[in-house]
């Protein structure tokens, strides 16, 4: 359900506080994690923050822009590329913690939640696409290209496609909930996709 109070304007050329904004993110992901998106109100995460809801709507437009912020602060840090020319190492140990993060922490439900708030939030779903998933595809890319690069991938590989193919299956076991999101589907993905992907 939407906040049904009006945003406030926001300010032109104010700075955020790191320490206002810290404590407004660690907030937000704590009441996702409480409330998930649906229970989620800019009047609950000002009460939780101990600031008023004029200084949220100064930095944050939405719900869905603090929550997909929150998200950002909580997980990016979690999930980086090993730093290794090994592309089978820095596959499997990447897309591990990226299951590990959204099976075992908040951050699985909390990207449902944004997935379907985006459907009928353009705003949110180009932030969520431009801000998460190309961030990582960038990450990704460069994993890849450096390995084609190296002779471990093949030479007539398209990256992008390659990327779904791997990318989209966690998604899918993320959104759908048919099969569980497990460390042995982790390895079984990239072992498969890894043989594929070879020079």
């Amino acid at each position: 359900m939407a906040d049904s109070e009006e945003p406030v304007r926001r300010g032109r050329g104010r700075t955020r506080d790191a320490a206002t904004t810290s404590a407004i993110l660690d907030a937000a992901m704590a009441l996702l994690t409480d409330k998930g998106l649906a229970g989620f109100t800019m009047e609950g995460l000002a009460a939780r923050a101990g600031v008023g809801k004029a200084t949220i709507y100064r930095w944050w437009p939405s719900r869905g822009a603090v929550a997909l912020d929150a998200f950002l602060a909580a997980v990016e840090p979690q999930v980086p590329y090993p730093d290794t020319d090994d592309f089978a190492v820095a596959l499997r140990s990447q897309v591990l913690l990226l299951v590990g993060v959204f099976r075992d922490t908040p951050a699985g439900g909390v990207v449902r939640a944004l997935l379907a708030e985006a459907q009928s939030d353009a705003d949110l779903a180009e932030a969520f696409r431009t801000r998460w998933l190309e961030s990582r595809r960038t990450a990704g890319r460069a994993v890849f290209r450096r390995a084609q690069e190296n002779g471990q991938l093949r030479k007539d590989l398209e990256i992008e496609t390659a990327i779904d193919l791997v990318y989209g299956a966690v998604y899918f076991r993320l959104m759908t909930g048919h099969e569980p999101l497990s460390d042995e589907f982790a390895v079984h993905l990239t072992e498969y996709a890894i043989r594929g992907l070879a020079a």
